[in-house]
């Protein structure tokens, strides 16, 4: 396989590599794109801000506040040889490395390693779209491109990125990578390949890549599918990826949904029943009373559900859904268009807000100072899609609310007609040791209480990672491809 630097279809210009010493010094930071300032972020006399780079690990500024690691040194490569040469450095220094796309992990740990003494190599300095082919349906992008980049790239064509409900200023990359849920589908449905540097400094590629896997576009291909090795793990740096583009719809309707306040799970059980039939597509979001605020329904369930394509279906479609409303027994009622606003339809419809507004009208900071002034843990488990189940999770996360932590926000996103991932969001304030300290405590106990229910959390933060002792029905095979693929464990220790 030819290296990323060496294919003529990737188009890569890499400059001579400078030592790992002159690295520290000479690679660049990222340079951050203007976004809708917040309160907390400081006007210029024309009313915007001068952005700055965000704070690094080690000054124990980061969203979850937890325990402060001490950082090695920050790294911040512009190219994939400069990539290959600090992995290499590392292996033979026996240093840790910790790579980050944008490092807006917020609630997880932002960009803070997991273990003590690791460098952290920020990857947002390799910022290139390298290529789009709208015809085709994929894009090959690096770490450091933003969703919102590249949804402002895609403006005008027939294709579109599957956007996050986070900021439009977090990595494309980062959220395949952590297996995250798109507005359209699940983050894993648009990996096409990736590009990778392996421990000992080898690049390798996996998946689909254009110019080598045929012309449609199939990232499983012929023998082992390897793409998933490689997400939610420590065994390569990613430096791009070949991401599958959505065809543009003709026509975007979400229908705001208000779940019936006495017995929400009326209403759970009603979407179940219409996703697995197909009447809705498996991508509704159900937001509790308090994650509801953000839309304008506090203490209501709301629902949001979106029906995309072509338009005489999706009027039909439309109708359909008004008129089983009419029945009682579905726990459901349409609820007010300001409950699904423009900024709602734009932003499934896979088009750009520079101004990050839903971002905005959730936490009240931009993406670039979120880290510094707010408190935020997320904890996020796997709850089946039933009525039941939701009530239940509900009853635990109430349970385990300890001191002053008040009730999280949880947001509900359908993966299926089967599961839901809860985005449980733990906010305090992060002057007050006090409200941290609950917050954390809160954290523990929601492990340990949905893991007794069978409640398996997808998604883990630096306190709480995967270890060579969990158990599963991978972990033999696990343990055994990480020893082969990072035997001295440079990359990430303890993050996967």
């Amino acid at each position: 396989m030819p290296s990323p630097e060496s294919d003529p279809g990737v188009r890569i210009t890499d400059k001579p590599c400078p030592t790992v010493a002159q690295d520290v010094r000479q690679m660049r930071p990222p340079t951050l794109p203007a976004t809708a300032a917040c309160a907390s972020c400081v006007p210029d006399a024309e009313g915007g801000r001068e952005d700055t780079v965000p704070p690094q690990p080690g000054s124990g500024v980061e969203a979850g506040r937890f325990r402060t690691r001490n950082v090695h040194g920050v790294l911040r490569p512009t190219t994939v040889a400069q990539v290959v040469a600090a992995v290499r450095a590392a292996g033979a220094d026996n240093r840790a490395l910790h790579p980050v796309s944008t490092g807006r992990n917020w609630g997880l740990g932002s960009r803070t390693p997991v273990r003590d003494g690791a460098t952290v190599l920020d990857l947002s300095g390799l910022d290139r779209i390298r290529e789009t082919d709208v015809r085709r349906g994929y894009a090959v992008v690096e770490p450091g491109v933003t969703q919102g980049r590249l949804a402002a790239h895609l403006a005008g064509t027939s294709r579109i990125v599957n956007l996050t409900g986070s900021s439009q200023q977090t990595a494309v990359i980062g959220g395949l990578l952590e297996r995250g849920v798109g507005l359209q589908r699940g983050r894993t449905e648009d990996l096409a390949g990736l590009e990778l540097v392996l421990a000992d400094g080898t690049t390798a590629r996996t998946g689909w890549w254009p110019g080598t896997a045929g012309t449609v576009i199939r990232p499983h291909g012929r023998g082992p599918s390897l793409n998933h090795l490689f997400t939610q793990s420590a065994w390569a740096i990613v430096t791009a990826a070949a991401v599958r583009l959505m065809p543009r719809p003709a026509a975007v309707r979400v229908l705001p949904l208000l779940l019936d306040e006495r017995r929400p799970e009326r209403g759970v059980d009603t979407l179940r029943a219409w996703t697995d039939q197909g009447l809705i597509p498996a991508n509704a979001k159900i937001y509790d009373p308090v994650a509801a605020r953000t839309y304008g329904t506090p203490g209501r369930y709301l629902a949001h559900v979106c029906l995309a394509g072509d338009q005489d279906l999706v009027r039909a479609t439309t109708e359909i859904v008004v008129e089983r409303l009419r029945n009682p027994e579905t726990g459901l009622t349409l609820g007010p268009d300001t409950a699904a606003d423009r900024w709602v339809q734009q932003a499934y419809a896979g088009d750009a807000d520079p101004h990050d507004t839903l971002f905005l009208r959730k936490t009240g900071h931009c993406a670039h100072c979120l880290d510094r002034a707010r408190g935020l843990l997320l904890f996020l488990p796997i709850v089946p899609f039933e009525g039941a189940a939701v009530r239940r999770a509900a009853a635990l996360t109430r349970e385990c609310l300890a001191g002053v932590t008040t009730a999280p926000g949880i947001t509900m996103n359908v993966l299926d007609s089967e599961a839901l991932d809860h985005v449980v969001t733990l906010g305090f304030p992060p002057e007050n040791p006090t409200a941290v300290r609950d917050a954390h405590r809160t954290l523990d106990r929601l492990h340990e209480a949905f893991a007794r229910d069978g409640f398996a959390v997808y998604r883990t933060d630096i306190d709480h990672p995967l270890t060579a002792n969990d158990p599963g029905p991978d972990a033999v095979l696990r343990n055994l491809l990480g020893h082969i693929l990072d035997p001295h464990g440079v990359l990430a220790p303890g993050r996967h």
